[in-house]
C-alpha cells in the first residue's frame, strides 16, 4: 500500500478538497398519478480532511442536473479547491447512462467551464483504478447497502427522499472520531459534525416505530422508520469495525485507564453515542484484559471487552505492533481507518 495522498493529510476548510460519485438508481415516486416511478441517483460528497459526508438527489443523469446538484453543494458547504473523482469506465456498478455522461465530451467541457470560472481544480483517477476513490467508496457501501436492503422495492416521494437522505447524512456525519482531549473527565468525543456545526450532531427526539407495521403509520411517521431501520443496521456494522481482533495470533488490543470509548447498545435511537472512558481493567489468569470497568455521565459498570470499541484514531502515537515473521501483514495505521 502506498502512502496517503498529500491531500488526505493536509488541513484544510471542510469539503475543500472533495471526491465526488454516484450511487443507484433508486426510484422515487412521480408527481403524477398513475405513473411508473421514475430513476433517480444520489451525488456523493466526501470530504479529504474530515470524511464529513454530503448527499445530494439527482433526478436524471444529465449535465445539467449534476452542475445544479454541484450548485447546491457548494452554496450550503462552501467553494471548493480541488475535486477528485472516478473516471468514466470506473462506475461498474451503475448505469450505462452515468458511464455514457461522465465519458462525454460535452459533459466535461461545460463541467470545465463551471470549475475555471471558480479556479477549482478537477482530478480524474486513473482508468480502471476505482480503489483510488476508495475513500468515497467507503461512504457508499455505508450508506447505500443498509439502505437498499431497508428500502427494497418500495419507493418514496421526492421530499421524502430528500429528507431520508439528509437523516443518513446527519447518521454518518454523527460518528465518533477521536477524542476531543485527553482529560479522564471528557467523555466528548471529535466527530465530522464538529467540523460542519462546530458540535456534534444531534437527531430530533422521536417515538420509536420499528415494531409499528408499515401500513399503520403515518406519511412522514414511515421516513421515519426507514431512518430508524437504517440507523440499527449501520450502527451496529460500523461499531463492528472498531473492535477487529484477530483470534490467536496476534498479540490482544492494548486497553488503558482513561481511554474513551464506545459502548455498544442496539436500543439507542438514531445518533446517540454512549461514550465512556475505562476506569479499570480486570486482567484473566493469562493477563489478558476481557472485563473492564467503564465510567459514563450516568455511573459505573462493568462490560465486556466484546461491548465496547476503541475509536479509530487515538491520541498521541500509536505504538507499532512487534513483527513475528516476514509473512505477517503488517498493521494497519489508525488514520487509514474508512
Amino acid at each position: 500500500m502506498s502512502e496517503l495522498p498529500s491531500a488526505r493529510i493536509t488541513v484544510s476548510r471542510p469539503f475543500s478538497t472533495t471526491g465526488i460519485d454516484y450511487w443507484g438508481p433508486i426510484f422515487v415516486q412521480s408527481t403524477q398519478r398513475r405513473s411508473t416511478p421514475r430513476k433517480a441517483f444520489v451525488a456523493v460528497f466526501v470530504c479529504f480532511c474530515t470524511k464529513a459526508v454530503h448527499l445530494e438527489l439527482v433526478v436524471d443523469l444529465t449535465t445539467a442536473k449534476f452542475l445544479q446538484a454541484f450548485r447546491r453543494f457548494v452554496s450550503r458547504r462552501g467553494l471548493c479547491s480541488d475535486i477528485y473523482s472516478d473516471n468514466g469506465r470506473n462506475f461498474v456498478g451503475a448505469a450505462n447512462e452515468l458511464r455514457q455522461l461522465i465519458r462525454s465530451k460535452d459533459h466535461r467541457e461545460q463541467v470545465g467551464k463551471e470549475c475555471a470560472h471558480y479556479n477549482i481544480r478537477w482530478h480524474f483517477n486513473p482508468p480502471k483504478a476505482s480503489h483510488f476513490g476508495g475513500l468515497w467508496e467507503a461512504a457508499i457501501q455505508s450508506a447505500q447497502k443498509h439502505f437498499v436492503r431497508t428500502l427494497g422495492k418500495q419507493t418514496l416521494a421526492y421530499d421524502d427522499m430528500e429528507t431520508l437522505l439528509s437523516q443518513i447524512e446527519c447518521c454518518l456525519n454523527s460518528r465518533p472520531l477521536v477524542p476531543l482531549s485527553d482529560d479522564p473527565t471528557d467523555l466528548e468525543p471529535l466527530t465530522p459534525g464538529h467540523f460542519l456545526v462546530g458540535s456534534a450532531l444531534k437527531a430530533v427526539p422521536d417515538v420509536d416505530v420499528t415494531e409499528i407495521p408499515f401500513n399503520r403509520l403515518k406519511k412522514w411517521q414511515q421516513t421515519q422508520k426507514l431512518v430508524q431501520q437504517i440507523w440499527n443496521r449501520w450502527n451496529r456494522e460500523y461499531l463492528i469495525t472498531l473492535q477487529p481482533r484477530s483470534k490467536w495470533c496476534n498479540p490482544p488490543v492494548e486497553l488503558k485507564r482513561d481511554q474513551l470509548v464506545v459502548l455498544m447498545d442496539e436500543n439507542l435511537p438514531p445518533m446517540c453515542w454512549p461514550m465512556a472512558r475505562i476506569d479499570d481493567l480486570h486482567p484473566g489468569p493469562d493477563g489478558v484484559v476481557r472485563v473492564v470497568t467503564v465510567r459514563t455521565s450516568t455511573g459505573r459498570y462493568t462490560r465486556p471487552v466484546a461491548k465496547i470499541c476503541l475509536l479509530p484514531i487515538q491520541s498521541g502515537v500509536p505504538k507499532q505492533a512487534p513483527q513475528t515473521n516476514n509473512n505477517t501483514a503488517a498493521p494497519i495505521h489508525p488514520s487509514t481507518a474508512q
